[in-house]
């Protein structure tokens, strides 16, 4: 760690790290069943004492579906929301006990009988998702069925956790790949006809080179291009997957049909593309998906941005953006 780090704060990660440690050995010695209950109950203590984010978390939802719902409505779904959340850390934690067996006892996969072309052996494939369900195993049981593949590491401000993390990300032996660097190493990855996971609804700068898409009808957000560009330089196919909940607890890991790429394509009518395969699943379960997030940083000038949640600011980089 470097000596530029303040004493204090040094010891704030040392904490963090001895405290996830130990959470980590707490929740590996409960029963996987016992997760969802304890989720559900620390999502909704969160939820009730968590006043910004739950208003974040509020704002999003009345943007993202208007009247739709009513008050009490976006309320419940808010604290369900919290309790997913909740549940994919705990479930992080609890990944020490994964094996193949266990996946297989928690996960229906649909979408790969027949196995789909994607899934051939030496055909490059981006298997994408959202903040959405247990996204944190998806990558996991992606390679149960397709082999073992990269990870990207996170990079933390506290180096003293990262580790950590890879070792829960890696459980069934993925390989953690270092973030710097990692669009040269996934590019001759893929173009060796390997597969790879990715997020795609992170709010990233207009000064990181984004693509602005449009969500839930209207709303404008600038997201990651990589999965796009990735596809087009390597031919990778693009899977869209999700993670939706199963009536005894377990999850249903659903793999949607490849997206048609063609050279023609732009980047950002490939992520459009991407967003739009995902967004009908967080209108059948609104509540799977991360609202707390802050996915709405930038609105458009003008009554144009009237629509957006109250975090939102102009920016004059988001509008040369939009303007093309």
């Amino acid at each position: 760690m470097q000596s530029s780090v303040p004493f204090w704060k040094r010891q704030r990660y040392k904490l963090e790290y001895f405290g996830l440690r130990a959470a980590s050995g707490l929740i590996s010695l409960l029963p996987w069943r016992w997760i969802g209950p304890l989720a559900n109950f620390i999502g909704s203590l969160f939820f009730s004492l968590d006043r910004h984010r739950r208003k974040v978390t509020l704002a999003n939802l009345h943007a993202a579906f208007g009247t739709k719902f009513s008050e009490a409505e976006l309320h419940t779904i808010g604290r369900k929301s919290y309790g997913v959340f909740a549940r994919t850390a705990l479930e992080l934690l609890w990944s020490s006990n994964l094996s193949h067996t266990v996946l297989d006892e928690i996960i229906t996969t649909e979408g790969l009988d027949p196995m789909p072309a994607h899934g051939a052996e030496g055909r490059p494939a981006l298997y994408f998702c959202l903040h959405a369900g247990n996204f944190e195993w998806l990558s996991q049981i992606t390679c149960r069925h397709f082999g073992t593949f990269p990870v990207i590491a996170q990079k933390l401000k506290n180096p003293l956790i990262g580790p950590l993390f890879d070792e829960w990300r890696s459980a069934l032996g993925q390989q953690i790949m270092p973030q710097k660097g990692a669009m040269l190493r996934t590019i001759r990855h893929l173009k060796e006809g390997g597969k790879m996971g990715m997020l795609i609804d992170l709010n990233l700068k207009p000064s990181e080179g984004p693509v602005v898409i449009r969500c839930f009808g209207g709303l404008l957000t600038p997201v990651t291009r990589l999965p796009a560009e990735l596809a087009l330089r390597t031919g990778a196919a693009l899977v869209p997957v999700e993670c939706l909940p199963r009536p005894d607890g377990g999850y249903i890991v659903r793999y949607l049909p490849e997206l048609p790429v063609t050279p023609s394509s732009t980047p950002q009518e490939i992520a459009q593309a991407c967003w739009d395969a995902l967004e009908p699943g967080l209108h059948a379960h609104p509540e799977l998906w991360l609202w707390s997030y802050k996915h709405w940083r930038y609105r458009p000038s003008g009554a144009d941005g009237d629509a957006y949640p109250f975090y939102a600011n102009e920016h004059e980089e988001f509008q040369r953006l939009i303007a093309g």
